[in-house]
């Protein structure tokens, strides 16, 4: 059977690999309980510091930076043990890190702490992804591979909602202390599901399979940091934004952000839709990275209420994108049994370089303005666009390689 016909009359999904991939999703949603939480309450922290938002921000920064390293740390470790222990152990350092955040009272312990948490959260989607890779037949993985990120959109809908409701009136502490609790019934739901790989762990850590890896997906490396300097700096400062418009109250800004991230699920349908009927994942991306950029561009002459217009289109467009970048991708670059640490590569570039828009984002922001954001973010979503594109017959190549 062609490649082709492979990925488009992909086998349906038995009852047991139902079963693997609807847990997986599931308690990766629930990741998010205990990561993008602060970003509802960045302005009520900074006032209760003292410090600037640039300078709050910088737990943005630090947290995507060591999640970064922590994916390509842990991408690699959950190539060798089992990723369901390695998973384990990321939950609960996860809910006693934002626990043990609610009672701080100085920068310097948060960063610390939520640098730890940073590092915990990176154990999850590429150990997730050696299990499906396993789990799942080469036709069904290029479809499964575009509902994943459904989780992470999901999940930041589900925690800007909640924490916009429950931390109001300078209560950021609910914002941490609620999430590690119910983190807590995370680590129960996954523990009693006990979802693993069906493969032993390989024995040997050799390097030489790491600069090979990097030797053919570089251009994957350098789309991801583009792409994540833009999607985790909406994720950090969106809510931000929405406040600065002036448009809703406090207490709704958390709303608000969680509605427009379900709009921003549209993308991952639209991505999803494309991808089965191209069977094209790099055109597919390149394309809605191109639509994210001109959406991007406009708002630097568009604001108030029609801005949070064009900041959907971008927000849909970047999303499906950016799925099909940290998911589909490192799926079809992977060689045998890399499944995680390709992904935990990759997805190190899109989370190390998107912590920088923690500080970045911040002091823009303070000094010239939005519109000087957006116009970066313009800029650089269409360099990855490009670059993506130039490379999309390496999609071919690679499948028709594990063909």
């Amino acid at each position: 059977m062609s490649l082709k016909a492979s990925s488009t009359h992909a086998l349906p999904l038995d009852a047991q690999q139902k079963r693997v991939v609807g847990t997986i999703w599931t308690t990766y949603c629930l990741f998010y309980l205990g990561r993008v939480n602060f970003s509802v309450v960045l302005p009520a922290l900074a006032i209760y510091l003292g410090v600037t938002r640039a300078e709050v921000g910088t737990l943005g920064t630090i947290f995507f930076w060591i999640y970064g390293i922590g994916h390509f740390v842990s991408g690699e470790i959950g190539s060798h043990v089992s990723p369901f222990k390695l998973v384990s152990f990321g939950l609960l350092v996860i809910a006693l890190t934002n626990i043990a955040f609610a009672f701080q009272t100085s920068l310097i312990a948060m960063l610390i702490l939520w640098g730890i948490n940073g590092m915990a959260q990176s154990t999850g989607w590429a150990p997730m992804f050696r299990i499906i890779a396993e789990r799942l037949d080469p036709s069904q993985l290029k479809r499964v591979s575009t509902i994943m990120p459904f989780s992470y959109v999901i999940g930041t809908v589900i925690t800007w909602s909640f924490i916009g409701v429950v931390a109001v009136d300078g209560n950021w502490q609910i914002a941490f202390w609620l999430p590690g609790i119910l983190t807590l019934g995370v680590l129960a739901f996954w523990w009693t599901s006990y979802i693993d790989s069906p493969n032993k762990p390989t024995s040997r850590f050799r390097l030489s399979d790491i600069t090979s890896e990097i030797r053919t997906i570089w251009f994957s490396l350098i789309t991801a940091a583009l792409a994540g300097f833009v999607f985790n700096g909406t994720i950090i400062w969106l809510p931000t934004y929405i406040l600065d418009t002036g448009l809703v109250t406090e207490s709704l800004v958390g709303f608000v952000a969680a509605i427009l991230q379900i709009f921003a699920i549209i993308g991952l349908i639209i991505a999803r839709y494309w991808v089965i009927r191209t069977n094209q994942v790099f055109s597919t991306a390149s394309s809605l990275l191109g639509i994210a950029s001109i959406a991007l561009l406009l708002l630097v002459f568009i604001s108030d209420f029609p801005a949070l217009i064009i900041i959907t289109v971008a927000l849909i467009a970047l999303n499906g994108a950016f799925g099909l970048v940290v998911s589909s991708i490192p799926l079809i670059l992977s060689p045998e049994g890399r499944a995680s640490s390709v992904t935990g590569t990759i997805n190190m570039m899109s989370n190390f370089f998107g912590g920088m828009a923690g500080f970045t984002i911040g002091g823009i922001v303070e000094a010239s303005g939005w519109q000087i954001v957006f116009a970066m973010w313009a800029v650089i979503l269409c360099c990855a666009a490009g670059l993506i594109w130039w490379k999309r017959q390496e999609e071919t190549k690679q499948q028709r390689n594990k063909s």
